[in-house]
């Protein structure tokens, strides 16, 4: 009902109103007249029936008007002509020509001149005086004419002015009217264009954001890659962008595309022929764009396929418009690729949008161009740190080329500091600072000489100053290089001790760099538990007992305290020693342990094999005395004796090829083997060299075992003498220090 009723009023208007309220009016007047004025019994039955008669029929017509208010004209003309005999009846049952019901003729012309105009006025006037003059025709005879005249004229006189007083107020309506429509539709023309323009910065917006989000990425993207799939990726999400790929240029083909989709391409694998005129991509507009070096936009035709190679063409069905832009490192370079837009917004891309992608395209060109200069700038970079540390390596693998032992040590020292420094907690970018160091901390030894690197036993006061400048010496040779600067300050205080009594500074407890103190006890650990060409391996208890016994005096307390836990569970291979093993390396020891005349090993050599056994694994010692060689020597002259000395060890090498072969004192020699041979003095007095000389050899054969220890010792004749193991006699602790932690 609500409903209906607003749908009334808004279908009504005041002359509505009007033509509501003179109906009650009349009938509350008529009811009035009824009840008050002195009426004839005919008279008031009469009355009675017009009133109800008026009533049931107004009634009617605004039921009609309510539920149907596109019927209110013609309501309203039915209801004249209900008036119309209402009013003739009554005027008619009047006997008396003064009665005053005439007058309602008079508001029917006023009301419906006004609410039809002029025009309809004068037809309700004409009207009203064809029912007035058939109401009254039984008293026309009584009636003046003039009075009947006045009175029907005033049915026109009232007609014409309040019809052109309609008239006026019509025109002005009209003019309000249209006024007001065109007010209307200024309104809702500068509304849509406001609703337009909204749109149109919600929109652009939309894209700033997008620009926004795009060039954080240009700061934060690790690479090239990254920072272009992601970029395609956010275009994917902008709400009318569907897709989008960026194509690299390389040798004028797009060789590398890359596309929101990480996982599968959404594109035929490139590469793309740019400059290839009978090629199907060289009308894209990706392939126009780098031609014309300048942003190239398309608008989608229904009938041309889109040239670009796609898996799928769903992929880019229904778009719009597409845009490409090229990416260059600045506005006049040559286009290192193509970034390529298509959109499903029916508008294409606004003008303020190209400029912002174009701007956004330079912008990326040139994060392109700067990663591939800094690409460069690390790989000359990293040719650099190799060609650094190519040579810095070469100078360690000539240490390793003139000490077996320094081999193998760097590793090991690299390897146990490692464990160390992961027990005391050291974060790992130390850790690895550490390993490298270890593996370089020998390297100043280069400038060691030979006859104090490989000296056998004990050094002299000279030698250990000789030997304590490899720190300083590796120091100045790493603090040169940028990228070894700090390695080159840990390698400096590896020997420095806890109590402030090391090299080169002399500097203690915390005062040495954490990583030296670290380093300084794998080093020495090693030292201990690794076979030296003048002193047999400690075990891993006994050496981990040993660095406790000098924590707070040579060590540091903490790093002990950890190198103990982890170093117990640590596998040392037996193998290690300062042994020589190709053929450099044993002309180099020729050195201190050839003899000068025949080119063999001497007697302190055989000492250092004797007492490496278990690591060398010889079985068997044939000692071999030569008789008469003193006599030999009167009769023919030192000359004669010493030549037939270096043949006879050029025969002996050439018949047990297999062995190691040793002159000791003289007259005397001998060989090792690894398996046992039966050799008797016939078989070397055949020799060449002394067949037909008074010179005999004297074999003697020895079990060696691996239970005992063996000495060297010169009576007339070399001897060598056994004993157990448990009774040999060791250096002090001391001086078994010194040795081992240089």
């Amino acid at each position: 009902m609500k409903k209906q009723g607003r749908e009334v009023v808004a279908a009504t208007s005041e002359v509505d109103l009007t033509f509501l309220l003179l109906r009650v009016f009349s009938l509350i007047g008529g009811i009035l007249w009824l009840l008050i004025v002195p009426l004839s019994p005919g008279e008031k039955t009469t009355l009675a029936k017009a009133l109800v008669f008026f009533s049931i029929y107004s009634v009617l017509c605004y039921l009609v008007i309510f539920f149907r208010p596109d019927l209110l004209k013609k309501v309203y003309l039915a209801s004249l002509v209900l008036d119309m005999i209402f009013l003739s009846n009554l005027v008619h049952a009047e006997k008396n020509f003064e009665n005053s019901f005439f007058l309602g003729y008079y508001l029917l012309i006023c009301l419906h001149t006004i609410y039809f105009g002029r025009s309809f006025g004068l037809l309700v006037a004409v009207a009203s005086t064809l029912c007035y003059a058939i109401s009254i025709y039984p008293m026309l005879t009584q009636i003046e004419w003039t009075d009947l005249v006045l009175r029907i004229g005033f049915f026109f006189f009232i007609m014409i002015p309040v019809g052109l007083l309609t008239e006026k107020v019509k025109r002005e309506k009209k003019k309000v009217e249209h006024f007001n429509r065109t007010l209307e539709t200024m309104v809702a023309q500068r509304t849509d264009k406001i609703g337009t323009l909204l749109d149109q910065e919600k929109y652009l917006r939309e894209i700033l954001d997008t620009v926004a989000h795009i060039n954080k990425l240009l700061i934060t993207a690790p690479d090239i890659s990254s920072l272009l799939e992601r970029a395609c990726t956010r275009f994917a999400q902008h709400g009318h962008y569907g897709t989008s790929w960026i194509g690299l240029l390389e040798k004028d083909e797009i060789q590398t595309v890359h596309t929101s989709n990480t996982t599968v391409s959404s594109l035929i694998s490139p590469p793309y022929k740019v400059y290839d005129t009978d090629d199907t991509f060289y009308q894209n507009t990706a392939a126009q764009c780098i031609r014309e070096n300048q942003s190239v936009i398309r608008q989608s035709a229904p009938e041309e396929q889109d040239p670009t190679p796609w898996c799928d063409l769903n992929e880019i069905k229904g778009f719009h418009s597409v845009i490409s832009l090229p990416l260059r490192a600045n506005y006049t370079a040559s286009p290192l690729g193509v970034l390529t837009i298509y959109t499903w917004r029916k508008e294409g891309f606004e003008p303020e949008e190209k400029e912002m992608l174009s701007e956004l395209a330079g912008d990326i060109g040139f994060a392109i161009d700067s990663f591939r200069q800094r690409g460069e700038v690390a790989k000359l970079t990293a040719q650099r740190t190799a060609n650094y540390e190519e040579t810095i390596f070469s100078f360690v693998d000539m240490i390793e080329q003139r000490d077996t032992y320094t081999a193998g040590h760097t590793k090991r020292v690299a390897e146990y500091c490692e464990l160390i420094a992961k027990e005391i907690g050291i974060d790992e970018n130390q850790v690895r600072k550490l390993y490298k160091a270890a593996i370089l901390h020998d390297v100043g030894k280069v400038a060691t000489p030979d006859s104090v690197l490989l000296k056998p036993g004990q050094l002299t006061s000279l030698d250990y100053d000789l030997i304590k400048l490899h720190a300083f010496a590796g120091y100045e040779m790493l603090s040169n290089i940028e990228m070894y600067q700090e390695l080159a300050v840990v390698i400096l205080h590896h020997h420095e001790r806890y109590d402030g009594k090391g090299y080169p500074n002399g500097i203690k407890g915390d005062e040495i760099p954490l990583l030296s103190r670290i380093m300084t006890v794998g080093d020495a650990f090693d030292a201990m538990t690794t076979n030296r060409i003048y002193k047999a391996k400690k075990e891993i208890p006994e050496a981990l007992a040993e660095l406790q016994t000098f924590s707070g005096s040579q060590f540091h307390p903490e790093v002990v305290k950890a190198a103990v836990k982890v170093l117990s569970k640590v596998k040392i291979s037996t193998s290690i020693s300062q042994l020589p093993v190709s053929n450099l390396e044993k002309k180099r020891f020729s050195y201190f342990f050839n003899d000068k005349l025949t080119g063999l090993y001497n007697e302190d050599y055989l000492e250092i094999i004797l007492n490496n056994l278990s690591l060398n694994k010889y079985k068997c010692l044939h000692m071999l005395h030569l008789l008469n060689v003193p006599k030999y020597n009167k009769l023919h002259g030192w000359d004669k004796g010493n030549q037939l000395l270096k043949e006879f060890a050029g025969e002996l090498v050439a018949c047990f090829p297999e062995t190691l072969v040793f002159r000791a004192y003289g007259n005397d020699f001998a060989f090792m083997s690894r398996t046992h041979l039966e050799i008797e003095s016939k078989a070397l007095n055949v020799f060449r060299c002394i067949a037909d000389t008074e010179i005999e050899v004297e074999v003697h054969h020895v079990d060696l075992s691996a239970e005992k220890t063996y000495t060297v010792g010169k009576l007339d004749k070399l001897d060598i003498q056994a004993f157990d193991r448990h009774q040999e006699v060791i250096s002090t602790i001391q001086e078994e220090h010194r040795n081992s932690f240089v």
